[in-house]
């Protein structure tokens, strides 16, 4: 297995990050009707359900085409501990981990240089692999 390297792993993240938006734009037409300006409490429905999409879109790819849109057009694809496709329960936990990865100043990326697979702290977490394909 040839693990891919934290480059890899940044410009896949850039190719999803332009698709995610497109996403969350298109998603986002329904709400222009609402005022958002004044009512805290559908600010932060408005931002659960946005973080809802961002979630659904990189678990959906990263079980069922062992990688985001990002990652494929990059070689990349994850699987488990066994070289298999990963579940659910692991792409959520590995998501969420990442988020959290990403606000601490990417510390959780960092960690990848260090580490002797090219691991994250969400592929530790999660016990997954991100390799080249």
């Amino acid at each position: 297995m040839q693990y891919a390297s934290l480059w890899r792993r940044i410009i896949a993240i850039i190719y999803d990050l332009i698709l995610v938006i497109s996403i969350l734009f298109l998603m986002s037409l329904p709400l222009f009707n609402f005022n958002l300006q004044e009512d805290i409490f559908l600010k932060i429905i408005v931002q659960i359900y946005f973080y809802l999409i961002i979630q659904y879109f990189f678990v959906w790819f990263w079980v069922n085409k062992q990688g985001t849109l990002g990652m494929r057009t990059w070689k990349l694809k994850i699987v488990d501990i066994n070289g298999n496709k990963i579940s659910y329960k692991k792409a959520i936990l590995r998501f969420n981990v990442a988020i959290i990865s990403i606000l601490f100043f990417g510390f959780g990326f960092i960690i990848s240089i260090f580490h002797k697979d090219k691991k994250c702290l969400h592929d530790i977490i999660s016990k997954t692999f991100l390799i080249k394909s």
